[in-house]
């Protein structure tokens, strides 16, 4: 099994507990991951924003929404049914992450994924997923938990969350990412919830993304 840069003798969860968002929760975590998609959205000027994984819309529809009408999350069937139910404005697609398959027909100026990639069995998908959702300008706004930071250096795996199958270091998730082809633009370590600095947000890009129309 591929590593994805993970350090040797870690030990990832192979059968990771399928998470269900909540409003409350929705309210809560990653609120510096989306207030940092607003703020490039504005200051750059961007007019479409892609969230992959985007639970019930919540912080998208609530932080972002007000720069962007343009907006477009994807998650699994329940979460998008809810999105459907609650916000009056957006596109809402069920999309499996784990699905190589799985494409849009359009790209996005910024892309969202606030806490997923350490869900999935392959990472890769949604790499591959946000690469062919780019164009070449496109801004890349991802985060996951700070191994380090959450469970001690010297921590083995698994992950303590259940829901997660591996968790990178910053070391480890920059250099993966960059083995993928992205260039990373920023990288800080932002709240997971208020007080609780041990998420690491990472912005980047895939250069060789082809032209936007």
């Amino acid at each position: 099994m591929d590593d994805y840069f993970i350090k040797p003798g870690y030990r990832v969860n192979l059968r990771p507990r399928n998470y269900r968002d909540s409003l409350e929760d929705s309210r809560t975590f990653q609120i510096p991951v989306y207030e940092h998609a607003a703020e490039l959205v504005a200051g750059r000027r961007l007019h479409s924003v892609l969230d992959i994984g985007c639970g019930l819309g919540t912080k998208l529809v609530d932080i972002v929404g007000p720069h962007c009408q343009d907006i477009t999350g994807i998650d699994r069937k329940r979460s998008i049914q809810k999105c459907r139910k609650l916000h009056p404005f957006g596109t809402w697609l069920v999309g499996d992450l784990e699905d190589p398959d799985y494409r849009l027909d359009r790209t996005f100026d910024l892309i969202i994924a606030a806490d997923v990639i350490e869900h999935l069995l392959d990472p890769d998908r949604l790499l591959e997923l946000a690469r062919r959702s780019s164009h070449r300008e496109t801004v890349i706004v991802m985060s996951t938990p700070e191994r380090d930071l959450r469970r001690g250096a010297d921590d083995s795996g698994p992950p303590e969350n259940r829901g997660h199958v591996r968790e990178w270091n910053a070391a480890e998730f920059e250099q993966y990412l960059r083995s993928r082809g992205l260039e990373i633009l920023d990288a800080s370590i932002v709240d997971l919830r208020p007080g609780l600095p041990t998420c690491q947000m990472v912005t980047c890009s895939f250069p060789g993304a082809p032209a936007g129309s």
